[in-house]
């Protein structure tokens, strides 16, 4: 998330498209706020399925266990367009994935930066 700041910074021109997972998002989600702060040009698009599903995985890959400690975000579910409205930039849930392209389509066209939540199965 911040590497599509200095991006952003450096080609304020571009739009920048930034691909973050949820668990990923969750180390750097300050960086939403520098980027309403600057106005910058980017899209953040964050596929929510509740946790550190790749941390999972590998757990029940090579491990065998499905004994998941600390790795789901439930009570309370984390609010990925709300955190970026609260921040000050323009986002959008997305469940269906029919509806995606028209999100983005709409995001790319704004000023600004803008998130789009795409909710996706967390089932491991």
């Amino acid at each position: 998330m911040p590497a599509a700041v200095g991006v952003a910074i450096a080609n304020p021109k571009r739009r920048v498209a930034a691909y973050v997972g949820d668990g990923s998002a969750m180390y750097s989600i300050q960086a939403l706020w520098t980027a309403a702060h600057h106005k910058l040009p980017i899209t953040y698009v964050i596929p929510n399925n509740g946790g550190y599903r790749i941390i999972k995985q590998r757990l029940k890959a090579f491990h065998g266990s499905s004994h998941f400690i600390g790795m789901d975000f439930q009570d309370p579910a984390v609010d990925y367009a709300g955190l970026a409205k609260s921040f000050g930039m323009a986002s959008e849930r997305v469940t269906d994935p029919a509806k995606l392209p028209a999100a983005l389509s709409a995001s790319f066209k704004q000023p600004g930066p803008s998130l789009i939540e795409v909710m996706v199965d967390g089932t491991v």
